[in-house]
């Protein structure tokens, strides 16, 4: 049986010092995995691009692979966030709302790479296991925001639905684009679906 790994953090940073010690490490991991990937990646590494000891780096994280765990923390709730602010302040027009989520993935995309298609233990994080509620219900609010005078029979299946389509549509199109697709081509086409699905084109 595969020894289960130790992806929790060994004591939380208390102090202004420890708290700006931990973000350098987990700053320096996503620059290092977005330049070099996962199997490149050691915490002597890390300790270097931090300008840490590596004695700091085993304080607080057992080993590589918890602070990986917390760089894809960082990443969900930077993704979401950028939703967030994206879609508040206004009506979410269809192109406006492609835009926002292809770019807040877009801006990370050499992480998002990395993690998504060499970390063996990414979908088992607990960032990632709640990362589709968050999604489910920012979709919940934009559904009732865009969704026009055509609802579906079963809003909460359809926003289960097309949460699932859009995160894939927008993962495949950034990490592995159709040879050819532009940026604006792909920002163009997922808002010309978003419309087509919502009933306003």
């Amino acid at each position: 049986m595969p020894q289960a790994l130790d992806l929790a953090m060994k004591k939380r940073p208390t102090q202004g010092r420890s708290q700006a010690t931990v973000t350098a490490v987990v700053d320096a991991a996503a620059q290092l995995l977005a330049e070099q990937g996962y199997a490149r990646l050691t915490t002597n590494h890390i300790a270097e691009r931090a300008g840490v000891s590596i004695g700091s780096i085993y304080q607080y994280f057992p080993g590589k692979e918890a602070i990986v765990a917390l760089v894809v923390e960082q990443v969900v709730d930077g993704v979401l966030a950028d939703f967030g602010r994206g879609l508040l302040g206004g009506p979410v027009d269809d192109g406006h709302l492609a835009r926002v989520i292809y770019e807040a993935i877009d801006r990370r995309a050499g992480l998002i790479r990395t993690l998504y298609y060499e970390v063996p233990f990414v979908r088992d994080l607990p960032a990632i296991a709640t990362m589709r509620d968050r999604l489910l219900l920012l979709s919940g609010q934009i559904y009732l925001t865009s969704i026009g005078e055509r609802p579906f029979t079963l809003p909460h299946v359809a926003t289960f639905m097309l949460t699932a389509m859009l995160q894939a549509a927008v993962l495949e199109s950034i990490l592995a684009p159709l040879p050819g697709m532009t940026r604006d081509q792909a920002v163009a086409t997922l808002a010309e679906i978003i419309a087509r699905i919502a009933g306003t084109a």
